[in-house]
C-alpha cells in the first residue's frame, strides 16, 4: 500500500487555497495595496539611473578597480572619443586646404562646446616639436595655418616621417585622419561629477557620456562641415551606444512582448478578457516594483536589465496560464466564479509557489558573481519573480473572480477549451510514453550524453565589439577605425621606480623600448605609445630632424635635459606619461578589438617577457579598459562555477523537500539539468563561446524547467494516490496539466523571440539559445519524466483504491 499522508505540497495548496477565498471577499483591500504598490513602485523607479561604465560592473573595493581609479588620480582619464573622417571628394584627403581649415575650425568648436572635453587633438592641433637653432619649440603643428595647399603637403611630408604621429593622427596612405578628444571624466566617477546640467537632474541625456556623445554629434552634422565623411568610435561613443539601446531595448521589447503574449492567449487558449488583462497587469506591475526596488536600493540601469522586463513578462504569464486552465476547468463544472478560483489555487498554488521560488533561486545564486551589476540583477530579478506570484496570487485572482456567476452554463466537459492541436500533441506523448518508455529513456540518455561531452569544448570569452549587431553605427565606425587605424582598446602598464627623477635613467628609458618593441612585434597590437617616444622624438629634432637620431639617447644627463627643455617649451603631452616627482610612468599599447580571451593571452606574453626581462629597480603592474576586459572574463568563469554548483545543489535538495523524498527530488532533477547540459554542449560543439550573458543560460533555463517539472511531478503523484496505477495516472496526469505545459513553453518562446529586436547580437544569441533550453526542457518532461516515473515507480508499488475494494 502506499504512503498517503499529506506532502509539503498539499499543506502549501490549502493554505493557498484560503489566501485565494480571503482575497476574492476583500477584493477593496487586494486592489487599494495593489495601487499603493504601483504608486511606491513608480516614485523610486523615477531615481533609476542609467550606467554601463565600468563603475556598474566593478565593486569599488575590487582591486583591479582600485587600481584603475588610483592611475586615473594621477595620469587623468583615459577616456577618449576617437572620431576618424576622411574627404572623399577632393584632392589630396585630409590634406586638402579648404578641408583642413574646415578641420581647424570643428576642433575649436568640440574644444568650446562638447562637455567634459579635457583637450582636443587633431592634425591642426596636435603638438609637434621642431628644431629651431640649438634649440627646440613645441607647439600645435599648425599654430601659424599655412599659407596655401602647397605649404600643406610639405607638412604632410613631416606628419608622415614622424612614427609618433602615424596611425595615430594619421594612417600610413594619408586618406584617413583622426580627431581625438580627451575626456575629464570616466566611467568610474560619481554621479555628481556626472550630471551636466543640475537644473535637469539624472536623465540619461544629461550625463556624461550622453551628454558629450550628442552634443559632438549635432556640431558634425552643422553644414559648415559638408564634405566630410565622419566615423565616430572610442570609449564614450560606446558607452553612450550601450545606454541607448538598452534603454530602447527595454521600452520596446517589453511592450512587444506584452503585445505578443496576448496574441498567444487568444490563440492558445479561450481566455476572457479579465483572465487576459489580469496576467498583463501582473507582470506590468511587477516590472514597475523591480524598478522601484531598484531605484530604493540605488541600483543602476545597466545592460542585464535589458532582459528582465522580457524574462518577467514570459514568467509572469506562464505561471497565471496554469491558474487559467485550472480555473477554466473548475468553472465549466461549477459555472461559480468564487469556488472556482478557490479550487483552481487549491490545486496548482503549491506548485507555482515552489516553481517561483526556484526561479528566484536560480537568480540568486548570481550573487555570488564579483560583477556588480550581475549580483545586483539577480537581487532584483529574484524579487521581480515573486512580486509576480504574489500578485497571481492575489491580484489575478480577483480579476478572474469579478463578473457574474452562470450556473446555467455548467458543462460536463472536465478540461479547460484549448486548441485541438495542443490536446493531440499531448495525446501523442502520453502514446508514446506509454508504449516505449525504455527507447524515450534510451534516446534521452544518448542525447544527453552527446552533449555532456561538448560541455568540455566550452570557453569563456567576449568581445564588446561583436556584442553589437553588424548594422549597429557604433560596430561599423569601430572596425573601420580598427582597420585604417588599428587598435583603439587601451591597455596601460605603469612602472614605478620608487625613486624622484628615476624615469630619467637610461637603463629605465631603454627597458620600456624593449618591452614596447616586442609589444608591437605582437599581432593584436597595434601601436604603444611611453615617455621613450617623446625622448626619441626630441634627440630626432635636435640632431636637425634626421630619421637616424630617432633613437633613445644614453646619457643620463642628456635624457633629463630634454625633459626640461620640452617643458620649457611648453611641451603638455608628457603629463599624461609620468609622474610630477618622475618617479613612476606609464606605458600604453593600442590593441585590437578582439575577444577577452586572445587579450588575456597576449598579456600573459607580455608579462611573461616582462619577467624575464625586468626593468632595472622598478615594479610593472597593468591597469586600463583591456585589463578590466580580462578580469570580467575571469569573473566570468568564477560565477560559472559557483553559480551552477549552486543551483544544481539548492535545487535539487528543494526538490527533495517539496517531494518530501529523496527519491522523488533526485529523479526529478535529471530532466531539469537536460536542458542545461544541451544548451551548454551545443554551445562547445558549435564552437559559441560563454560570454557575460550566456553565463545567465544555465541558471535562468533551470530555474524556469523546474516549473514544469514540479506542475507534472506533483500532479502524477495525486493522479497515483488515486488511481493506484502508474499507467493511469501517466495518462490523467499529462491530460490534466499536459496542455498548460505546451501552451506555456510556446509562450516563453513567443517572449524570448522578442530578444530577436535587440541591437545587440549579444541578447539575440541569448534569446536563441534560451529558447532551445525551454523547448529541451518540454521535450524533457513530455517525453523523459513520465516514462521516467512510470519504470522507476518512486511512490511505491501499485495498489487497489479503497474507493474501488468498498465497492
Amino acid at each position: 500500500m502506499a504512503v498517503t499522508e499529506n506532502k509539503f505540497v498539499d499543506r502549501v495548496d490549502a493554505v493557498f487555497g484560503n489566501v485565494a477565498d480571503w482575497a476574492v471577499n476583500h477584493r477593496l483591500i487586494v486592489l487599494l495595496l495593489s495601487l499603493l504598490m504601483l504608486g511606491l513602485g513608480t516614485y523610486f523607479a523615477g531615481k533609476v539611473q542609467a550606467d554601463n561604465s565600468l563603475d556598474a560592473y566593478f565593486d569599488k573595493s575590487d582591486p583591479v578597480y582600485l587600481s584603475y581609479t588610483e592611475y586615473l588620480d594621477e595620469f587623468l582619464s583615459d577616456e577618449v572619443t576617437y572620431i576618424i573622417y576622411r574627404v572623399p571628394d577632393r584632392p589630396h584627403g585630409p590634406f586638402n586646404y579648404e578641408a583642413m581649415g574646415q578641420i581647424a575650425h570643428l576642433a575649436q568648436a568640440f574644444e568650446d562646446e562638447v562637455p567634459y572635453v579635457r583637450d582636443v587633438i587633431s592634425l591642426p592641433t596636435v603638438e609637434f616639436i621642431r628644431a629651431d637653432g640649438d634649440s627646440i619649440n613645441v607647439d600645435e603643428l599648425m599654430l601659424d595655418f599655412p599659407e596655401d595647399q602647397e605649404a600643406l603637403l610639405k607638412l604632410r611630408e613631416e606628419v608622415l616621417s614622424r612614427p609618433l604621429y602615424v596611425d595615430y593622427i594619421i594612417n600610413e596612405k594619408a586618406d584617413y585622419a583622426a580627431i581625438i578628444l580627451e575626456m575629464e571624466r570616466s566611467s568610474v566617477d560619481p554621479l555628481e561629477d556626472i550630471i551636466y546640467d543640475e537644473a535637469k537632474g539624472n536623465q540619461l541625456e544629461n550625463l556624461y557620456p550622453q551628454v558629450s556623445d550628442n552634443k559632438l554629434r549635432e556640431i558634425m552634422a552643422r553644414p559648415e562641415y559638408a564634405g566630410i565623411e565622419f566615423f565616430i568610435t572610442g570609449d564614450v561613443p560606446m558607452n553612450s551606444a550601450y545606454n541607448h539601446v538598452f534603454m530602447e531595448d527595454s521600452a520596446i521589447g517589453t511592450l512587444v512582448t506584452l503585445a505578443m503574449l496576448a496574441v498567444l492567449s487568444f490563440l492558445l487558449f479561450r481566455v476572457s478578457l479579465l483572465g487576459l488583462f489580469g496576467p498583463l497587469a501582473v507582470v506590468v506591475l511587477s516590472i514597475v516594483m523591480v524598478l522601484g526596488v531598484m531605484g530604493a536600493f540605488g541600483w543602476v540601469l545597466g545592460l542585464f536589465f535589458g532582459i528582465v522586463p522580457t524574462l518577467l513578462c514570459a514568467v509572469g504569464v506562464a505561471q497565471s496560464v496554469h491558474i487559467l486552465l485550472e480555473f477554466q476547468r473548475a468553472y465549466g463544472e461549477t459555472g461559480d466564479r468564487k469556488v472556482a478560483v478557490k479550487t483552481a489555487i487549491s490545486k496548482v498554488g503549491g506548485a507555482c509557489m515552489l516553481a517561483s521560488i526556484t526561479t528566484a533561486v536560480g537568480f540568486l545564486v548570481m550573487t555570488v558573481s564579483q560583477l556588480k551589476v550581475l549580483s545586483e540583477m539577480a537581487l532584483y530579478a529574484a524579487s521581480g519573480v515573486m512580486f509576480t506570484f504574489i500578485l497571481s496570487m492575489t491580484l489575478l485572482v480577483v480579476a478572474l473572480a469579478s463578473g457574474k456567476s452562470d450556473t446555467a452554463k455548467v458543462t460536463k466537459k472536465k478540461g479547460p477549451a484549448v486548441q485541438p492541436g495542443i490536446l493531440w500533441l499531448v495525446e501523442r506523448c502520453i502514446s508514446l510514453n506509454l508504449n516505449h518508455p525504455k527507447a524515450l529513456l534510451g534516446a534521452g540518455t544518448a542525447i544527453l550524453l552527446f552533449f555532456l561531452a561538448g560541455l568540455s569544448l566550452v570557453k569563456v570569452d567576449f568581445n564588446f565589439l561583436e556584442d553589437f549587431k553588424p548594422d549597429v553605427e557604433w560596430r561599423q565606425h569601430t572596425e573601420l577605425a580598427e582597420s585604417v587605424m588599428g587598435g583603439i582598446l587601451n591597455v596601460t602598464y605603469i612602472i614605478d621606480t620608487d625613486e624622484p627623477e628615476g624615469v630619467k635613467n637610461p637603463e629605465i628609458l631603454h627597458a620600456i623600448d624593449r618591452i614596447q618593441q616586442f609589444a608591437e612585434a605582437q599581432p593584436l597590437v597595434k601601436k604603444t605609445y611611453s615617455v621613450v617616444d617623446i625622448q626619441k622624438d626630441l634627440n630626432r629634432s635636435f640632431h636637425g630632424d634626421d630619421p637616424a637620431w630617432y633613437r633613445l639617447p644614453d646619457d643620463r644627463n642628456m635624457a633629463a635635459q630634454y625633459f626640461l627643455v620640452y617643458e620649457i617649451s611648453g611641451g603638455e603631452e608628457l603629463a599624461e606619461f609620468v609622474g610630477q616627482d618622475y618617479s613612476r610612468t606609464v606605458l600604453e599599447m593600442r590593441v585590437e578589438m578582439s575577444g577577452s580571451a586572445e587579450i588575456t593571452k597576449l598579456l600573459a606574453t607580455i608579462d611573461d617577457y616582462i619577467a624575464e626581462n625586468p626593468i632595472p629597480n622598478a615594479t610593472v603592474r597593468k591597469t586600463g579598459i583591456g585589463l578590466m576586459w580580462v578580469k570580467m572574463g575571469e569573473y566570468i568563469a568564477d560565477t560559472q562555477l559557483i553559480g551552477y554548483s549552486l543551483i544544481f545543489v539548492m535545487v535539487a535538495g528543494f526538490l527533495c523537500v517539496a517531494f518530501g523524498s529523496v527519491k522523488v527530488g533526485m529523479l526529478a532533477m535529471i530532466p531539469n539539468l537536460a536542458p542545461v547540459v544541451v544548451v551548454l554542449g551545443l554551445m562547445g560543439w558549435l564552437g559559441i563561446h560563454l560570454d557575460y550573458m550566456k553565463l545567465l543560460l544555465a541558471t535562468i533555463a533551470i530555474g524556469i524547467a523546474v516549473d514544469d517539472t514540479l506542475h507534472l511531478v506533483i500532479r502524477f503523484r495525486r493522479c497515483f494516490l488515486t488511481s493506484g496505477n502508474y499507467r493511469t495516472a501517466l495518462a490523467d496526469s499529462m491530460r490534466d496539466v499536459g496542455p498548460a505545459l505546451v501552451i506555456t513553453t510556446i509562450i516563453l518562446l513567443g517572449a524570448f523571440a522578442c530578444y530577436l529586436l535587440s541591437q545587440l547580437a549579444i541578447i539575440s544569441s541569448f534569446g536563441i539559445l534560451l529558447s532551445v533550453a525551454i523547448s529541451v526542457a518540454l521535450l524533457a518532461d513530455m517525453l523523459f519524466m513520465p516514462a521516467l516515473l512510470m519504470i522507476t515507480k518512486p511512490f511505491g508499488p501499485e495498489f487497489v483504491p479503497a474507493s474501488k475494494t468498498s465497492s
